[in-house]
């Protein structure tokens, strides 16, 4: 359930990826704040850490599967209105910005 970690000014900021997991990483940080004290890792010898600290972040993760690699295009549809419409609008400046709209709609369909 973590994500990843990151020190950002000696605090140990561990990200995780369900707020299950963030609760019970609270009921625990005394348990790894004092095990740190004790026994630091290798990799962490030069880095001063005085606090730990933890959130859930609500980005999603997408992992690819082989179908969805084979489907990168988006898919087409062919256009199902005919432009073949009445138009009652008393606006005349509407009604004719609707009536090229309907002669674009034509003009793409062939109808």
């Amino acid at each position: 359930m973590v994500k990843f970690a990151y020190i950002k000014n000696q605090t140990l900021f561990f990200v995780l990826n369900h707020p299950g997991a963030k609760q019970e990483f609270d009921n625990n940080i005394q348990s790894i704040k004092s095990a740190l004290k004790f026994v630091t890792p290798d990799e962490c010898k030069e880095f001063i850490i005085n606090d730990i600290k933890a959130f859930v972040t609500h980005t999603p993760t997408f992992k690819q599967t082989p179908q969805t690699m084979k489907n990168e295009t988006a898919p087409s549809y062919i256009e199902r209105a005919s432009g073949n419409l009445e138009v009652t609008i008393s606006d005349e400046r509407l009604n004719q910005l609707v009536k090229s709209i309907f002669n674009i709609i034509k003009e793409k369909n062939g109808s």
